[in-house]
């Protein structure tokens, strides 16, 4: 026997050895998570700083004016590409332009020469028979308007009078000169001197034609304006011969001497300056390794405060792997837009422009960490990464302080957002903040007016940019990364959304319930320092699952209650059906994570006491009566807020339901006292982190907000009629017992339990 235990005893501890192996193991990866993470956030400030701090960066562009005089540190050899092309230029020029035989040429001459000929035949037959003059008035108005073809009065007369024998002869003769001049063999080029001379050898062969002068010039008229270029020019083959010329063209080779002065201060940036800079290495300068490591050593440093300050203060975060993603994907993603954006635009590191842009960056930042995650964790990010900005920016430590100051202010404001006129103050305090940090720091810099100005507008462009990108990039990430905003909250506490809506339309009775139980919620979540907000928005939606069958809750109900006809753990299982229904409708309608866990735990794992005390008054003692069969499936609340919504909701309907003759400021606070008592003794607010002091607080506040919503009325008077009189008697208090009963102040908890069993 003792040998078994002492086996038995060795086994359980080689499994308590493995189980705590695997723990260790477990932990191991969680951080190695952590620190890859930060690795790897390291990693890219590193590369995205080293890409500025670059020794004797020369940054200046053609047409740009020197401010200093730079020489060169070393001797180097350099394509002179002004020369080069200058040079490319010349021999290109020596190319002459490239032709190509026009096929159609020769058809297109015969054609003209037929055209004009046809339309003299046409204009001798319409004028027959007309005076000479008129008939040659008609002629050259065909001929030489029209088509162009410059006739003398003889040959006008000529071309009228001859007959259409001699018309046919001419006709050949001015065919014969077009084409036998058209057939030369070195051709007529298109655009150039060839077309004049071709129709000067026409003049000259025409004059040596047998016929009549007037004639002969009728002849050299058509046939000139008939002739057409042979050759015509070719835009491909001449860019080919061109580009064939400028390939055998060799680069000019210049040198530079160490010391040799670059560019004089006030000197116009040329070409031929670049290409020296870019030769000595000046334009794009390699990051001294000293330098490198020095800087990595920064942004490591940098990422393990901000790693050190979550574990100490917030690790919540520091054990979320998506909030850390997050966090790592807004500082590196506003640091590389600071870049990248900066780099786009054309910001220069060594303007003033690429300063206010990295205030830009940081602010919006700071801003979007302090919404999405916490304002105190913002302003260490803004603290650390302001220094950033003035390193990245020449080491101007104005930007930094700027930087400062608009992250703070951002942060301070954005915390605080509950309607658009806290958005709008909060631009408009950025936009101050921003002015005056610019106007006193470069004051004490020495900037000249000008410059103050200038980044005044930087400050207030960047101020209005920042608001718009944060308000953009919560709206972006908030639902991926599964975080609830104030202002995503603010958007679900509008009464006109489709839920909220739904609910008023569907379950009247539940949605003014939801109201009170959300006033109740936000004053008792500003009392103990809890998320006001958040408790409001969760008290609207916790109870949508009514809308499902808003008929079996009492507050909905006006005729009949239906669960007078059914058996309690049938009425149990409808009532707590809201629950699921409820988590459903949450996802149906994408409400976040934080309001469906509202949902899930604003009853705990509570008892259904009224149906429970049915059903053991139905079992008569006969059989026992199951307790978990009529408790809620929980969870329990596991946060403040998820805790007051608990609360308020019981506490709103049993005082609604036990005061709903006469109000009474006493019993009130006897049921907020019952309550908040027994939901404490059943374990329900274990979870949740509320202490004595918070519920003690959350008492008094619940008792102050609902002796104001039930306070009591003065009774308008009825008719002074008999009957009227009788009434206004039993209203004020008198009156026999029998007409006017009172409400044993017993009955407040059985009235409380039915509310809260029937209507929760």
């Amino acid at each position: 026997m003792r040998s078994a235990k002492s086996s038995g005893s060795r086994g359980h501890g080689r499994r308590e050895k493995s189980l705590a192996r695997s723990l260790r193991g477990w932990l191991r990866m969680v951080e190695t998570h952590r620190l890859t993470l930060g690795l790897f956030t390291a990693v890219v400030l590193t590369a995205i700083t080293a890409l500025h701090l670059v020794p004797d960066k020369v940054s200046l562009e053609i047409g740009e004016i020197s401010t200093k005089e730079v020489r060169a540190p070393r001797a180097a050899r350099y394509v002179d590409t002004a020369a080069t092309e200058r040079l490319r230029r010349q021999f290109i020029a020596t190319v002459a332009p490239q032709y190509e035989v026009d096929a159609y040429a020769t058809a297109t001459a015969e054609a003209a020469i037929n055209h004009a000929f046809s339309r003299l035949e046409t204009v001798r037959t319409q004028v027959a028979g007309q005076p000479l003059a008129e008939r040659m008035h008609r002629v050259r108005a065909q001929l030489v308007d029209e088509l162009g073809v410059p006739l003398t009065e003889e040959s006008t007369e000529a071309a009228l009078t001859v007959d259409k024998q001699t018309l046919d002869l001419l006709r050949g003769r001015a065919r014969h000169l077009v084409l036998s001049t058209m057939q030369h063999p070195e051709g007529i080029r298109e655009g150039t001197e060839d077309l004049r001379r071709a129709a000067d050898s026409i003049a000259d062969a025409a004059a040596e034609l047998a016929l009549p002068a007037p004639q002969r010039d009728l002849v050299r008229a058509i046939a000139q304006h008939a002739l057409r270029p042979t050759l015509a020019f070719s835009a491909e083959k001449t860019e080919r011969a061109r580009r064939q010329v400028s390939a055998v063209v060799k680069p000019v080779i210049a040198e530079i001497l160490p010391g040799e002065p670059v560019i004089h201060k006030g000197e116009t940036v040329t070409q031929a300056h670049l290409d020296k800079f870019t030769a000595l290495g000046l334009r794009q300068p390699r990051l001294d390794w000293r330098g490198g490591i020095y800087l990595a050593l920064l942004m490591t440093g940098i990422v393990g405060l901000i790693g050190a300050y979550l574990y100490r203060y917030y690790r919540p975060i520091y054990n979320d792997r998506r909030l850390l993603w997050l966090l790592s994907l807004v500082v590196v993603g506003s640091l590389t837009a600071f870049k990248v954006a900066g780099s786009a635009l054309g910001i220069k590191l060594d303007t003033t422009q690429y300063g206010y842009f990295g205030v830009l960056c940081i602010s919006t930042a700071s801003m979007l960490i302090s919404v999405l995650l916490r304002p105190a964790l913002a302003v260490v990010v803004a603290a650390l990464f302001s220094l950033h900005v003035g390193i990245m920016a020449s080491f101007d430590l104005r930007f930094a302080g700027v930087a400062l100051i608009s992250s703070l202010v951002g942060i301070h404001g954005f915390s605080r957002i509950r309607d658009r006129g806290d958005l709008v103050r909060t631009l408009l305090a950025l936009c101050l903040a921003n002015s005056l940090a610019i106007w006193v720091l470069g004051s004490i810099g020495g900037d000249t007016l000008q410059n103050l100005i200038t980044g005044v507008a930087w400050g207030i462009g960047s101020s209005v940019l920042s608001c718009l990108v944060t308000w953009l990039g919560v709206a972006l990430l908030e639902r991926p990364f599964g975080i609830t905003t104030h202002i995503g909250l603010l958007e679900l506490s509008d009464m006109n959304r489709p839920m909220l809506r739904r609910l008023l339309q569907e379950a009247p009775g539940t949605y003014i319930h939801s109201l009170n139980v959300g006033q109740l919620a936000e004053a008792a979540a500003e009392a103990i320092g809890a998320d006001a907000l958040l408790a409001r928005v969760g008290a609207y939606y916790h109870d949508i699952g009514k809308v499902m069958r808003p008929y079996c809750f009492v507050e909905n109900q006006t005729v009949e209650n239906i669960h007078n006809r059914l058996n309690p753990t049938l009425s149990t299982l409808v009532v707590t059906s809201h629950i699921k229904d409820g988590v459903e409708l949450a996802r149906e309608y994408r409400l976040p994570g934080v309001i469906e866990e509202m949902i899930r735990s604003h009853h705990g794992t509570g008892l259904v006491k009224y149906f429970y005390h049915q059903a053991m008054l139905a079992s008569e003692g006969d059989h026992p009566v199951p307790e978990e069969q009529f408790r809620y499936e929980g969870p329990r609340p596991r946060s403040k807020e998820a805790g007051i919504i608990m609360l308020a909701d019981s506490v709103e309907g049993a005082v609604r339901s036990s005061l709903v003759e006469r109000p009474d400021p006493a019993r009130i606070q006897a049921i907020v006292t019952r309550i908040i008592k027994d939901k404490t003794g059943d374990g329900q607010l274990d979870e949740c982190d509320l202490t004595f002091r918070d519920l003690s607080k959350i008492g008094a506040t619940f008792t102050r907000i609902l002796q104001g919503m039930f306070h009591s009325r003065i009774k308008y008077p009825e008719p002074l009629t008999p009957e009227g009189q009788k009434l206004n008697a039993i209203d004020n208090g008198h009156g026999s017992p029998a007409e006017h009963p009172a409400i044993p102040l017993d009955e407040v908890g059985d009235r409380a339990d039915r509310r809260e069993a029937a209507g929760s």
